[in-house]
């Protein structure tokens, strides 16, 4: 692969990390709620997810399950559920009360593995994502690409989504922003879920449309 190919990669790679939607909302809730190892679990188990869709793709598994309606389906009811749960958990725990607990917690091994559970299951239960990159790898994976070059591939798109909500973690703990966000925790947690859950909702609907 070229250089320009490989920068292509990355910027298309970090142009859909930013990009808002669930994802950004789990790793800034889990975050502010639950402290800042969550948060950094999150982003890791998150950044995992998104390079093992982007290794099914580079070596065309993924159209495979993109070509099986069924299989989509699935994937998508699944995922979307999987966001409706993380919103509903997401306004349960918004008291500020057990925000503190949680965050004085939230650095117990079983607790950070479950902050990147949450990551990776948020990223793999997408089947968006894999439409993502067959759009990007469509142009840059070659038939005689290698197996260091598809390997690449995979791990440059975990270790850019990764650093990115790894980054926001980060931020949001140490500066003054994440202090503000602290202390509007509760409203913070209930704007969240109700938003996570409305796109459940609202995946679920495009779901239903497209069952035969």
């Amino acid at each position: 692969m070229d250089i320009e190919s490989w920068f292509q990669l990355v910027a298309i790679c970090f142009l859909g990390a930013i990009s808002p939607g669930p994802s950004l909302a789990l790793v800034v809730n889990n975050t502010i709620v639950r402290g800042r190892a969550f948060g950094v679990a999150t982003g890791l188990g998150h950044g995992t997810g998104i390079g093992l869709w982007a290794l099914l793709t580079a070596a065309g598994i993924a159209k495979i399950i993109v070509g099986k309606s069924g299989i989509m389906l699935v994937l998508q009811s699944l995922g979307a559920c999987l966001i409706g749960y993380i919103g509903f958990r997401t306004i349960m725990v918004g008291d500020v009360t057990l925000v503190k607990q949680k965050n004085a917690q939230s650095t117990g091994s079983e607790t950070l593995i479950r902050g990147a559970g949450e990551g990776f299951l948020i990223s793999l239960f997408n089947p968006k994502i894999a439409l993502f990159f067959l759009a990007i790898f469509s142009h840059i994976v070659r038939s005689d690409s290698s197996r260091t070059e598809i390997v690449l591939m995979g791990t440059t798109a975990a270790l850019i989504d990764a650093l990115w909500y790894v980054s926001v973690a980060l931020m949001l703990t140490g500066s003054d922003i994440g202090r503000i966000l602290e202390d509007r925790a509760k409203i913070i947690s209930i704007a969240s879920g109700l938003f996570l859950i409305l796109i459940a909702l609202y995946l679920l609907g495009v779901t239903i449309q497209r069952l035969p």
